[in-house]
């Protein structure tokens, strides 16, 4: 069993569509205690902007907005 959070990273201005934007990984915990002592006590599953569907549907190239497959964001 997992537990999955959206927590958010960082806040910025974003410079391509000109908003305050929050960056945020989608994390997933371990709920068992004996997962925790291998590492860190969660994955991230996926990074994403809260702004994203903004820009995939305006054609914008970004990292975080799952369109620009030339940047590995891992």
């Amino acid at each position: 069993m997992a537990i999955e959070k959206l927590v958010t990273v960082g806040k910025k201005q974003c410079e391509l569509i000109h908003l305050d934007v929050e960056l945020q990984e989608q994390r997933v915990y371990a709920t068992a205690d004996f997962l925790h002592t291998f590492g860190a006590p969660y994955r991230v599953r996926a990074c994403v902007c809260t702004a994203a569907l903004d820009c995939n549907l305006a054609g914008i190239p970004c990292k975080w907005a799952y369109n620009a497959p030339d940047v590995d964001r891992f």
